[in-house]
């Protein structure tokens, strides 16, 4: 009797686990356009550049892009590529102070990248990453470029974007 009891209740509470999994799968994955945190919105590529205050020069190709919207902080992924003979160009219209090579990227970024079906960036390395911050509405834009070149005589550009505190 003892052990039939504690069987049951252990069912009940696995029962009751895997309902409230369940019933939070719907806010841990809003849908589209739902304008919960987490919902990838439709929007524009214009929109995503000038939120992450990246342009996207005109000679670029297989252009990308993707706005989430946050609890607090929207976050924008936007990839292209560009004749690596461009690429010093686009580099001197952004505000980043200094240019390193980096092995890291970002899960979040890296999220954001497959979810606009851009190439993995973590897969092409190295990478030359800058980082800036702009001014944005009520809190300031924090703003990473990543590039990399490619066989075909492009560079692979990624840029990601997020409010900051």
């Amino acid at each position: 009797m003892l052990i039939g009891g504690f069987t049951a209740l252990v069912v009940l509470v696995a029962a009751a686990v895997g309902g409230l999994y369940w019933l939070d799968y719907e806010s841990r994955h809003p849908e589209p356009d739902s304008g919960r945190p987490g919902a990838w919105m439709s929007t524009s590529a214009d929109e995503v550049s000038r939120f992450a205050h990246v342009g996207i020069p005109a000679a670029a190709i297989d252009v990308r892009w993707g706005y989430q919207n946050g609890f607090q902080d929207d976050f924008a992924v936007l990839a292209f590529r560009v004749p690596q003979a461009g690429l010093e160009d686009f580099k001197g219209t952004l505000t980043v102070s200094g240019w390193a090579e980096s092995r890291y990227v970002q899960s979040a970024d890296l999220d954001g990248f497959q979810h606009v079906g851009a190439p993995d960036p973590s897969s092409t390395l190295p990478l030359t990453c800058g980082d800036f911050y702009s001014p944005g509405p009520a809190k300031q834009i924090g703003t990473r470029v990543c590039f990399a070149a490619r066989d075909d005589g492009t560079s692979q550009v990624w840029v990601s974007a997020m409010h900051t505190p």
